[in-house]
């Protein structure tokens, strides 16, 4: 059997069984393209392990390379089309876990202050663009995809609601969003679409195009720089415009730990409002930080004076 034919045809099965496939169906047909456009058994073990290893260093991805060709190989044994999978037994080692970087309300300061900067610089996104879009991160934790697909009509400022549609599992939602955030995504409207269609994207660069992921994370990396906001710790990545979502989950936490209210319960609100599928997907975000922990361990000692005083 053809490889790339199985890889397509892997894909449509995955795709017709309503799932999105989509980084899958990317790191396939990249292997397909790396081992060669052959019969699937003649695959070689060598050639499984060169494309896993890539050009850089043992990273995450490894793993999610390896993940998506053993369901490939699986389907492939099952069907008969090839005997045994050439993926290699011996697992490395994973790498520090990856930890995002949460950003304390002081630098989220420094960095809105800073975006003044983008009007005398190269930048294909102009200060006000940016000061709102990173005003709409912090304050309602989106995806940062979520906001760049943004269109005129999703944005309903009069009942200061946002409409998310069809993101990452394939699910749409309303974002309601505080009136002090609607009156400045409102005086950016104002500012930036005095003619616009409702499919017209939000947020634009300064030619009036769609926003890019490269143009955001360039001007977001010089701001970081400017305010000298940067990891010291080991860590492989330096602190990301997507870390703003870890940022508004973990302060969400926080301020219902202050207030004293039922953490537990109100996490399956909070995993709706990002927009998980599961409570388990938003856990991932509450990363721990000094003062998170400060506060758990405040409602602990409460809780269990509480059961010695009652028990």
């Amino acid at each position: 059997m053809n490889l790339c034919k199985l890889v397509t045809q892997y894909i449509e099965l995955k795709q017709s069984m309503g799932m999105r496939f989509h980084s899958d169906a990317v790191i396939l047909r990249a292997f397909c393209k790396s081992v060669g456009d052959g019969e699937i058994e003649n695959v070689t073990p060598e050639a499984v392990s060169t494309y896993l290893s890539g050009t850089g260093t043992l990273s995450s991805f490894w793993y999610r390379k390896y993940g998506t060709l053993n369901g490939f190989y699986r389907y492939a044994m099952d069907r008969g089309y090839v005997r045994s999978s050439p993926l290699p037994l011996m697992i490395p080692k994973p790498p520090i876990p990856f930890v995002a970087y949460i950003y304390t309300p002081e630098e989220f300061h420094q960095l809105l202050q800073a975006t003044a900067l983008l009007d005398t610089a190269r930048y294909h996104i102009d200060a006000l663009t940016f000061r709102t879009l990173m005003l709409l991160l912090f304050n309602t934790g989106l995806r940062i995809g979520e906001a760049m697909e943004l269109t005129v009509s999703d944005v309903a400022i009069s009942t200061n609601l946002i409409t998310i549609r069809n993101s990452k599992f394939f699910k749409s939602r309303l974002v309601p969003i505080d009136p002090r955030l609607g009156k400045v995504l409102h005086q950016y409207a104002a500012k930036t679409h005095t003619i616009a269609s409702p499919e017209t994207p939000f947020f634009v660069k300064r030619n009036g195009g769609s926003l890019t992921h490269q143009c955001l994370e360039r001007a977001f990396r010089f701001l970081c720089e400017r305010c000298g906001i940067r990891r010291e710790d080991i860590a492989r990545y330096q602190p990301r415009i997507h870390d703003i979502r870890h940022t508004f989950a973990v302060h969400r936490l926080l301020e219902w730990y202050r207030q004293g209210a039922d953490v537990q319960c109100l996490l399956s609100h909070l995993a709706t409002y990002l927009g998980h599928v599961n409570i388990s997907a938003t856990q991932r975000y509450l990363r721990m930080t000094p003062e998170l922990l400060h506060q758990a361990s405040k409602r602990f000692e409460h809780y269990a004076f509480s059961e010695v005083t009652h028990g």
